[in-house]
């Protein structure tokens, strides 16, 4: 009896003591579920949490018992492909929150952060933030990501390829195609040359082809769609030749001969929009090989076009900015500028302009002006490109700036050329530019892939 009293009386304090354990684990629980959530609302002050997707599953030991603003500098040093495909498989922990969207608003924060900004500001307007959170905002951060590590010498090699054209680039293009990873490039001197980007160390094996289709200056190159293997190029002979790289080199698959020369290009899924010498753009159907229409907003030649599903946008050396309705084939809204636009881009929601003035304008889709970018630099801009992870500039003394893609941007950084460069180019990681002393020079991040 006694035994069994004694053994009855220690089971008792057993359970007492375990109900105590269990209470206490709890209540450290709800205090470090307090504490994340207070670290994630002074970083993130107008986020909405939803903590209820980020619990911690703690253990007695681990990198998840370190207090939240640890694990989350633990994080910053991890590169996105890494913490996508690895770290967010190591615990429900990592998964909740490395698929949260406050932890991923953070890190653009942190990408945009400039020193006379805070750097929780996220500096995105709602309609860039609402593009990202559409597109995914882990690959939006990747693509940022990737750009702006192009400022640190260490990870980055420049090449310079030279001898393969002996005139002045004008085009130079980053080629988004699966199975292969190409640059192309056009020259004064009528030709096209391929470049295998995997080579590019290599000059002996990195031009995969040069062609001589066009006689004359090679002025505009595009790809359709921005992924497919189909490109197209535009020449001041006033043709225009489609070509197939799937297969790594130029095979050429239609042509289409205009009245005049061809100066910017914009190639669509099946569709193609040009602007010409003689002031005219015009659209014409790759499935039924017909110009379609032709539209003369301009009074002087047209040098680069934009588009989306509803508009049209065109510049001119007439220093005129035009926006043109496809469902209604109309003039919307003309604006003359103060200096020649000598690049326009479009990436939802905002129309992208580059000037002579030095300036990058932002307009949204019915060209009303949003804002007016400072580049920081008195020289004319030759030509832009933007992307959702960068937008790059060349000026006419030969720099080049990196800017993030945002409508307030952050200068990541500058390059300076030992020639200046008419046309460059950007995408993941890479960065092209064509210069006027015939060589075309390559910026490659080596710690990631292209």
């Amino acid at each position: 009896a006694v035994v069994s009293t004694q053994s009855t009386g220690r089971t008792a304090m057993k359970s007492h003591i375990k109900d105590e354990e269990m209470e206490f684990s709890s209540d450290e629980s709800d205090l470090e579920q307090e504490d994340h959530a207070q670290f994630l609302e002074i970083c993130l002050p107008t986020s909405r949490l939803s903590l209820s997707k980020i619990n911690r599953s703690l253990t007695s030991t681990g990198i998840h018992n370190l207090p939240p603003e640890l694990i989350f500098e633990i994080l910053e040093y991890i590169d996105v492909a890494t913490l996508m495909s690895i770290v967010s498989f190591v615990s429900r922990y990592f998964y909740d929150l490395l698929h949260s969207s406050e932890f991923w608003e953070m890190r653009l924060a942190g990408c945009l952060a400039c020193p006379e900004m805070p750097a929780n500001s996220l500096k995105l307007s709602d309609q860039e933030l609402q593009k990202m959170h559409h597109v995914g905002l882990a690959q939006a951060v990747f693509k940022m990501e990737s750009a702006r590590s192009l400022k640190f010498a260490d990870s980055v090699k420049r090449h310079v390829m030279s001898g393969n054209h002996y005139g002045d680039i004008h085009c130079v293009k980053l080629l988004s195609y699966p199975a292969k990873q190409i640059a192309i490039s056009g020259s004064r001197d009528k030709t096209i040359c391929v470049y295998d980007l995997k080579s590019v160390g290599n000059p002996r094996e990195c031009v995969l082809n040069t062609n001589t289709d066009h006689n004359g200056w090679v002025w505009t190159l595009d790809q359709e769609d921005g992924k497919s293997s189909k490109i197209v190029s535009g020449s001041w002979d006033s043709n225009i030749h489609f070509y197939d790289i799937g297969r790594g080199s130029l095979e050429r698959i239609s042509d289409l001969s205009v009245h005049s020369a061809i100066l910017c290009t914009r190639y669509e899924k099946d569709f193609l929009l040009y602007g010409t010498y003689s002031k005219i753009v015009a659209g014409y159907d790759t499935r039924c090989k017909k110009v379609v229409y032709k539209i003369k907003n301009h009074t002087r030649p047209v040098l680069s076009v934009a588009s989306s599903p509803e508009y049209i946008w065109s510049s001119g050396e007439d220093n005129a900015l035009v926006c043109h309705d496809r469902r209604m084939n109309k003039l919307l809204k003309r604006i003359r500028m103060e200096r020649i636009s000598s690049s326009i881009a479009y990436s939802e929601p905002y129309l992208w302009v580059a000037g002579y003035d030095g300036f990058i304008k932002c307009f949204n889709q019915e060209m009303k002006t949003l804002k007016k970018i400072d580049s920081g630099h008195s020289q004319p801009i030759m030509d832009m490109t933007h992307t959702m992870g960068a937008t790059v500039t060349t000026f006419k003394d030969g720099v080049i700036k990196v800017f993030s893609p945002n409508i307030s941007p952050v200068c990541w950084n500058a390059f300076n050329l030992d020639s200046p460069a008419s046309c460059v180019d950007y995408k993941d990681g890479y960065l092209i530019a064509g210069c006027s002393d015939s060589s075309v020079v390559f910026w490659r991040n080596t710690n990631l892939d292209y």
